[in-house]
């Protein structure tokens, strides 16, 4: 139950993109603890690979239909243990190159705002706090507030957009529909500003902001050190993507490990197996059942031999002193591989 007791929410990182910014903050994948580079979508992955039997599926029975999955689930998992090495090693040289970059730029950004480390930190502190803090008490204060949240959703949902417009479209068309999108709301953000000016004590400019001026601040943005809100997100955005990026790398190093891990289990479970058969345990099998079933073990033993050499190799490679948990194997190999009949047992 401890386990259960410590679950935190874990927005993915791509639907927290549409969710107002405090909850983004505080719920938002990549700025959970110990989360990693995971986006939240790996369900996703597999969902898109079983859909390419929906052509024929949909033609077929129910039983027909489901050996069909069936049978894709268990490529997928043939291919990811082929593959497992590789992936994992690929992925840990990937990440290692981008936390750098990342931190260089991080280093040069900070260089150029003239913030320290500590500053960065602090500001870190400040939106972690703003992002728990709740609406005002009394009715116009949480107007206030929720008026506040549209507007800076709506300016960061422009932002993007306008971003994304030559980036990704490319027919003029698709563009056409996109700008449409963007005089929608752009409107819609003079009519929030309107009314949060009718009822708040520090107005917005109207023409400023909806022009998304780059310099200009909106008044709850403002703080005594004459820095803008906008500037503490991006140092908050780009140090929790950093830390995130460090995460991966720990993980992707025990993930290392525990996989030839499991592989050396894997050999010691064949291996006792191998020597059952070597002492003369058959259960109730016969002599040639009994040599077919050691071809079948020596053949098991040598590809996990093979794949675990892979991996050591692979893994030493790029990760200096991988740390590999030896343990005993704790799979009971003859419940696991019962040799013997229910008839033997009367």
């Amino acid at each position: 139950m401890q386990p259960l007791m410590e679950m935190r929410p874990f927005l993915s990182v791509m639907h927290a993109k549409a969710h107002t910014a405090k909850c983004e903050v505080r719920w938002g994948g990549r700025n959970q603890d110990g989360a990693g580079n995971t986006v939240g979508e790996e369900v996703e992955q597999v969902n898109s690979f079983l859909s390419r039997a929906a052509l024929v599926t949909k033609y077929m029975t129910k039983a027909g239909r489901e050996n069909m999955l069936t049978q894709q689930a268990m490529e997928w998992n043939k291919k990811k243990t082929a593959n497992l090495h590789k992936v994992l090693a690929n992925r840990y040289i990937k990440i290692s190159e981008r936390a750098k970059l990342e931190d260089a730029s991080f280093s040069e950004f900070r260089k150029k705002n003239g913030i320290t480390e500590q500053t960065a930190q602090q500001w870190v502190c400040d939106v972690q706090q703003w992002a728990v803090t709740e609406p005002g008490s009394t009715t116009q204060q949480g107007a206030t507030e929720d008026l506040r949240a549209e507007i800076e959703s709506i300016i960061v949902a422009l932002l993007r957009k306008k971003q994304d417009l030559y980036r990704q479209h490319d027919s003029n068309q698709t563009r056409q529909r996109k700008r449409r999108k963007i005089r929608e709301l752009k409107n819609k953000l003079r009519q929030k500003i309107r009314l949060y000016n009718t009822i708040a004590e520090d107005p917005i400019d109207e023409g400023l902001a909806s022009n998304l001026t780059e310099d200009y601040i909106l008044p709850w943005e403002r703080s005594e050190d004459g820095h803008s809100f906008r500037l503490k997100r991006s140092v908050f955005d780009q140090t929790m993507l950093i830390r995130r990026l460090e995460e991966e790398q720990s993980i992707l190093v025990k993930e290392m490990s525990q996989h030839i891990t499991s592989l050396r289990k894997e050999i010691k479970a064949v291996d006792k197996l191998k020597e059952n058969i070597r002492m003369g345990y058959f259960g109730d099998m016969s002599e040639d059942a009994a040599a077919g079933w050691k071809s079948v073990l020596m053949r098991r033993s040598s590809i996990l031999e093979s794949s675990s050499q892979n991996a050591v190799s692979m893994y030493s490679a790029i990760v200096d002193n991988l740390q590999i948990q030896d343990t005993e194997c704790s799979t009971d190999t003859d419940d696991e591989y019962d040799l013997s009949s229910p008839e033997s047992e009367d």
